[in-house]
């Protein structure tokens, strides 16, 4: 079998998690600038050194977000505010208001202000 090799950035064994076109350092300089927290909510994500992984408050590995149209990653959110977003997207709340601070995060995502477009994968 083949083995599989240990990712450890700024001392975060994160050899299990699912990165999605970003590099091991750009998720973490990403969770970083997020201050370890869900861009939308601010729920905050912990690192558990037994998963390799950081959880969220379900303790579940946080999506990494991205634009269904582009293609791009946008950050890094709360599996539930991700679900919300994407029904946003979909347009399942029919005329309800969208937030603000969705509307805002869409339009100025933190992973493009870091690192420009990367094609989520």
């Amino acid at each position: 079998h083949l083995m599989s090799k240990t990712i450890i950035v700024k001392g975060y064994d994160i050899t299990k998690q699912v990165l999605h076109g970003l590099t091991p350092e750009q998720y973490i300089s990403l969770m970083e600038y997020q201050n370890f927290k869900c861009f939308l909510s601010g729920n905050e994500f912990k690192y558990n050194p037994e998963k390799q992984k950081f959880i969220d408050v379900n303790g579940k590995a946080p999506p990494i977000d991205h634009d269904h149209h582009t293609g791009n990653i946008r950050g890094i959110l709360s599996e539930k505010v991700n679900w919300l977003e994407r029904q946003w997207e979909l347009g399942s709340y029919g005329i309800l208001s969208k937030p603000s601070e969705l509307t805002e995060y869409q339009k100025n995502p933190p992973a493009i202000k870091l690192f420009g477009e990367i094609k989520y994968k």
